[in-house]
């Protein structure tokens, strides 16, 4: 495994998950600072955020789902 997926296989990046959740960074950023995700590895004096992604998978999960409801993409 090159070092890039090695990476990506344990971290997961600010970039990553917004364009997953759909959402801006800014966004990102306030949910981050209201709790709604573990704290982040910061790089570079807090200009990029990384997570393991075992510390990280359910809270997005949980905030996708939430996300997807009020937008109203979920089918029942």
């Amino acid at each position: 495994m090159d070092a890039q997926a090695e990476f990506d296989a344990h971290y997961i990046t600010s970039s990553e998950i917004c364009k997953d959740l759909k959402i801006n960074r800014g966004a990102l950023m306030i949910g981050r600072k209201k709790g709604m995700l573990p704290p982040p590895i910061e790089v570079n004096g807090s200009q990029i955020y990384i997570w393991r992604r075992t510390d990280i998978e359910t809270a997005l999960s949980a905030w996708k789902f939430n996300l997807q409801a009020r937008r109203g993409e979920l089918k029942g």
